[in-house]
């Protein structure tokens, strides 16, 4: 507050606030809570969809979930979210004890998924979402936590995907292609097994959805039998690749078999980018692999009725992939033949020697278990004697020592070798599409978009909602904060998607989102670039005597042209300055008048100290 011969200035800080309230109302966030959710009886002050909607404005523009800050942060912006809700607001309705409330009462599992099946749905009615072939994404991921996995039902340690075992919680998600928007989110113990929580997540997914012809893509984990059966049961379609072959080890032999020594006869695989517009030949050179399909029979039992279809096998050779995987081969082949020789080095002072067969025989099949390189080597290798014949000395009679060693010498299995390099790179797809519904390369195309589901979760692992570290300590908490989390996920996925998809109906980029660089232009923005833009817009309150006059700083042609991009009216942030307050131009002008004097005075001060 500053205050000029009795004129008082209050600045506030506007920022993205109106952008983020503007995608919250489109999506329904508050009307789909308050209908969902009942209000307790003794509930006062703003309902919790409000109370729900800010606090996800907060977690955003500020980039923290902490509770302690969200009521002094309320006071800050006061006069803006007055502005933008049109409601009476306390700053008490955002106390941690209820926001702890909200946690709980978005903890509960069927008011949860009921607030995600019609908030989906909202979603796919207003923005036209799932045009065409629907397709849906699941995969799974956790996030360590430092609780006591002793006292806690959902805090379980489990492998972590650093390959450590660390107490952790698990989210399993389905979203929607390619917008990577979630549609649904389950929250389960750390140590539970990902295969089991995707038939229950393409439920509600398909739920939210409706309808039939789905195509549900994920990893190796949702190719479980019983998994992909309920899809087929429910009119659905499925592209996984096989669990490496784990459950079938002799299937990728069996199918390589017939093209050991014709594999340059299988069909080249090209995206869809790189096939010419004229219809004409195809680069060679823009190839992304080479594949061949197969099909065979499936059965599967689905509460309790046996459900029969053709299941297709899309054998694909990655060229990237395949020099990946034979670059390792080759690297673990190195490293491990180092380690075979090492086991018996020659004689000399500090060198421990293996004394007996089944010992070296152990250290071999450790090595090779290690480096992953079974049957990869030769060996052969020979017993070693000597004789020291040791005088006596002190009282101790002469004796004769035997100093036993072995000699192993390695040499690789070229054949093996060769085996190995034409397994490199080489998966198994399934899918139950008919070549008309889905082509190989059109599989392939889809599979490479996994990286989708990968942003949610980069996202809610990043700065702006940085799920992990945890702060509650409660479960139904903790659970009611990871689904609070999503709505931010969806409202980032859907930002960029509103972007990209204009972007590409007017055949431009958007230009003055990269820091230190205006000119640079992208036709694939992130809603994280968007929000950053606007960055210092203030809201400047000028009162004198009873009158108050609202001033906000202009927005720049690139704000403009995002609110646009996001079909967002720019009344978001101009409305701000209207309402009860009418502007006194004679107030203004005289507070215009009074900070010059004020800066003419500062300056003629600074004059005279210098002099």
């Amino acid at each position: 507050m500053l205050n000029l011969s009795g004129i008082r200035t209050q600045v506030e800080r506007v920022d993205d606030l109106p952008l983020l309230y503007g995608m919250l109302q489109r999506m329904g966030v508050r009307e789909i809570i308050d209908r969902v959710i009942p209000q307790h009886g003794n509930w006062q002050g703003l309902s919790p969809g409000w109370v729900i909607t800010l606090w996800l404005m907060h977690i955003l523009s500020e980039q923290t979930h902490k509770m302690e800050v969200v009521q002094g942060w309320v006071e800050r912006h006061l006069v803006t979210l007055e502005k933008l809700t049109g409601q009476e607001i306390r700053p008490l309705d955002f106390t941690d004890d209820r926001l702890a409330l909200c946690l709980r009462y978005l903890a509960d599992v069927a008011q949860w998924q009921e607030v995600e099946e019609k908030l989906g749905q909202r979603l796919i009615r207003v923005y036209r979402l799932g045009e065409g072939r629907v397709i849906i994404r699941g995969d799974g991921t956790v996030g360590s936590v430092s609780h006591d996995p002793h006292r806690h039902t959902l805090f379980k340690v489990g492998k972590a995907k650093n390959g450590q075992y660390e107490t952790q919680f698990k989210l399993m998600l389905f979203s929607l292609d390619p917008l990577g928007l979630p549609l649904t989110v389950d929250v389960a113990p750390g140590n539970r097994a990902d295969d089991p929580l995707y038939a229950p997540g393409y439920r509600r997914a398909k739920k939210v959805l409706g309808g039939e012809g789905i195509l549900v893509v994920g990893d190796s984990k949702i190719s479980a039998l019983s998994t992909r059966g309920e899809i087929v049961q429910g009119g659905d379609l499925y592209l996984a690749p096989l669990a490496d072959q784990k459950d079938e080890p002799a299937l990728m032999e069996t199918l390589l078999a017939p093209w050991r020594e014709r594999e340059e006869e299988a069909p080249l695989i090209f995206l869809k980018e790189a096939m010419p517009v004229d219809g004409g030949e195809t680069d060679a050179t823009l190839a992304v692999g080479r594949g061949f399909e197969a099909t065979r029979q499936r059965t599967a039992e689905i509460a309790g009725k046996i459900i029969h279809w053709e299941e297709r096998l899309l054998v694909v050779r990655s060229f990237s992939y395949e020099r990946t995987i034979q670059e390792g081969l080759h690297r673990r082949l190195d490293k491990a033949e180092a380690a075979l020789k090492a086991l018996t080095p020659p004689r000399q002072r500090g060198k421990r020697q293996i004394q007996d067969e089944a010992s070296l025989l152990a250290s071999i099949e450790r090595i090779e278990k290690q480096y992953r390189v079974q049957g990869c080597f030769h060996y052969s290798y020979q017993r070693e004697e000597k004789e020291k014949r040791i005088r006596s000395y002190g009282g101790k009679p002469a004796r004769v020592e035997r100093q036993v060693r072995y000699q192993l010498t390695v040499t690789r299995n070229q054949e093996a070798i060769a085996k190995a390099e034409f397994k490199a790179g080489w998966r198994i797809y399934v899918t139950n599409a008919t070549p008309s519904e889905l082509t190989i390369e059109q599989a392939v195309g889809v599979y490479r978009n996994q990286y989708l589901a990968e942003n949610i979760f980069r996202r809610l692992q990043g700065k702006y909602l940085s799920i992990t570290p945890v702060y509650v300590q409660r479960e139904d908490h903790a659970r009611g904060l990871f689904h609070l989390l999503t709505l931010g996920a969806r409202v980032l996925a859907l930002g960029d998607y509103l972007a990209r998809r204009n972007l590409a109906a007017e055949k431009t980029t958007l230009a003055g989102i990269y820091a230190g660089n205006a000119k640079r232009s992208t036709a694939t923005p992130t809603m994280e670039r968007m929000l950053q833009v606007f960055r210092d817009i203030d809201l400047i309150q000028i009162t004198v005597g009873e009158q108050t006059v609202l001033q906000l700083t202009d927005l720049s042609p690139v704000q403009y042209r995002i609110l646009d991009l996001l079909e967002l009216d720019s009344s978001l942030y101009t409305d701000l300055i209207g309402g009860d307050e009418e502007p006194a131009d004679a107030s203004l002008a005289q507070y215009q008048a009074s900070s010059q004097n004020e800066q003419q005075l500062m300056a003629g001060e600074s004059r005279s100290q210098t002099l």
